[in-house]
């Protein structure tokens, strides 16, 4: 009897300690699988190639995900704080947070909110880095730049409310990067700054009417900035944007409304693989009149096929 006991007293020992073992690594695996999450999304891994990045994973292109509950501390910040058209605003502090781990979007009422979260590496920052703002008026665009910025988890994205259209993170060329929101029609906005974790909100408000200016050029892996549509151009002429071409390869083809090659000059823009890559190029133009058109892209190698934007421009005299 007491043998007896004795084994029924030692199995019940060790099954307690397998289930202590159990729920332990459970509970390991549960923490490694939330480390490192964006706030409002689900973790990424850290585990994708860098082959040819200089050590950085490719980011990743798609939808902006969507805000998912309150944003802690945005009531208290956006209290008192109006929407305006200024052209330019800057703010935070220091260069600790040097990644974008994601944008975010919601659609609140009679405005669109944005959420930038940051961080340092891949894990979230504590305070918003040092940040410029320019928005031309009536222009349909709005640019932050993050000067501390050398990484980012996502490259664009299309939006799923009505005002805003896309976004789209760029390598800056003076270092940094820029993130660039698009607008259907003409908005204010107000910024505000949230803290532990690091997030820069950019709230839109819709004043109706479409943007004053020529839309933007976009094709599938080419954004041209300037010239615009149907814009009057001189000698010389300015070309920029940026692209996701190959190799970073950009044919910038001035041609005449007979169809004759203007001017003609190939420039690489400053990153292709991670995200998108800024480029510009200045080109010498010959006397010509009337109407002509600007092809910006990349030509296939083996068949000479075109992928890139087409624009109708003028002569200016």
């Amino acid at each position: 009897m007491r043998r007896t006991s004795a084994l029924l007293l030692l199995s019940l020992v060790a099954a307690v300690l397998l289930a202590g073992c159990l729920h332990a690594g459970q509970a390991v695996q549960s923490v490694e699988a939330s480390g490192g999450g964006v706030s409002g999304g689900p973790a990424e891994s850290s585990d994708e190639d860098t082959s040819d990045t200089g050590g950085l994973p490719e980011a990743k292109a798609g939808a902006a995900s969507e805000i998912e509950g309150d944003l802690a501390g945005t009531a208290e910040a956006s209290s008192g704080v109006p929407f305006v058209a200024k052209t330019r605003a800057s703010g935070g502090s220091g260069y600790d947070a040097d990644t974008v781990l994601a944008v975010r979007h919601g659609v609140y009422g009679d405005y669109e909110r944005t959420v930038i979260d940051l961080g340092t590496g891949w894990e979230t920052a504590a305070d918003v880095p040092d940040w410029t703002l320019v928005s031309p008026e009536a222009d349909g665009l709005l640019r932050v730049s993050l000067p501390s910025a050398i990484a980012t988890r996502v490259s664009d994205g299309g939006f799923s409310g009505g005002l805003l259209e896309d976004f789209y993170i760029v390598h800056a060329p003076e270092g940094g990067m820029f993130v660039d929101f698009f607008a259907r029609e003409s908005f204010l906005y107000r910024v505000l700054e949230l803290e532990d974790p690091a997030r820069l909100v950019v709230d839109f408000e819709p004043v109706g009417g479409e943007p004053k200016v020529p839309p933007f050029g976009k094709s599938e892996n080419t954004i041209l900035v300037e010239p615009r549509q149907h814009a009057r151009i001189s000698d010389p002429l300015t070309v920029s944007g940026y692209s996701r071409h190959r190799e970073g390869a950009n044919t910038v083809t001035l041609i005449d409304s007979q169809g004759e090659v203007l001017a003609r000059r190939t420039v690489r823009s400053n990153d292709w693989n991670h995200t998108w890559g800024y480029f510009e190029a200045t080109l010498d133009l010959p006397q010509f009149s009337g109407n002509g058109t600007l092809k910006v892209g990349t030509e296939g190698a083996s068949d000479g096929s075109f992928e890139g934007i087409e624009v109708p421009i003028r002569a200016s005299r």
